[in-house]
């Protein structure tokens, strides 16, 4: 076990970075996900909304609270399962509504069709293809218009779904810059070691 000083070894340090409070609202956030499901399958969307307005709350609070960790608190888990769990969240409970026929399949087809495009595309960059302003933006305007949908359903919610929709849209395409450059760069360094 090699000393990092102050008698910290390198498997405490990783045990730091593994149980950080980031992490705790990530994991409450992904236990939340099936309670929602489980209330909306039984109908009980007031508090399914309720549920999920405070596990959607949680992703605002993990990241500032990984911001302010002074670097303990972003950790290798959490960098992969606060993406992973934001995109269960919203797939998993869009579908159950578009079961239900309150919002429309085909688009929550497409959602879920991006959302699995994107966890793979975050897989193989291994999170070093950064979350673009306009992809956050899209994710609270659909967390916002889902549980909308939830609490009161009717246009208004649909109308926020297809706009977050088209937001993430327009996030995907920005994201090909930096996928082209980030290939571009790995493709150079396999040519240099030749």
């Amino acid at each position: 076990m090699k000393d990092l000083g102050g008698g910290r070894t390198r498997e405490s340090r990783f045990g730091e970075r593994v149980l950080t409070a980031a992490n705790a609202l990530t994991l409450a956030r992904l236990l939340a996900i099936p309670i929602v499901i489980t209330l909306l399958l039984a109908k009980k969307d007031v508090p399914a909304a309720v549920v999920f307005v405070l596990a959607a709350a949680t992703d605002f609070l993990d990241g500032r609270v990984a911001r302010r960790g002074g670097g303990y608190g972003q950790s290798p888990l959490g960098m992969i399962l606060d993406p992973v769990t934001d995109r269960l969240l919203l797939s998993s409970v869009a579908a159950v509504l578009a079961i239900r026929g309150l919002l429309p399949g085909f688009v929550v087809a497409m959602l879920v069709g991006r959302d699995v495009l994107a966890l793979l595309g975050s897989l193989a960059f291994g999170g070093k293809i950064k979350v673009n302003k306009m992809g956050k933006t899209a994710t609270a305007v659909l967390m916002a218009s889902v549980a909308v949908v939830m609490y009161r359903p009717g246009i208004t919610g649909e109308i926020m779904f297809y706009f977050g929709f088209g937001l993430s849209l327009v996030a995907g395409v920005l994201y090909l810059g930096p996928i082209k450059r980030h290939l571009g760069v790995a493709k150079s360094a396999g040519s240099d070691r030749r």
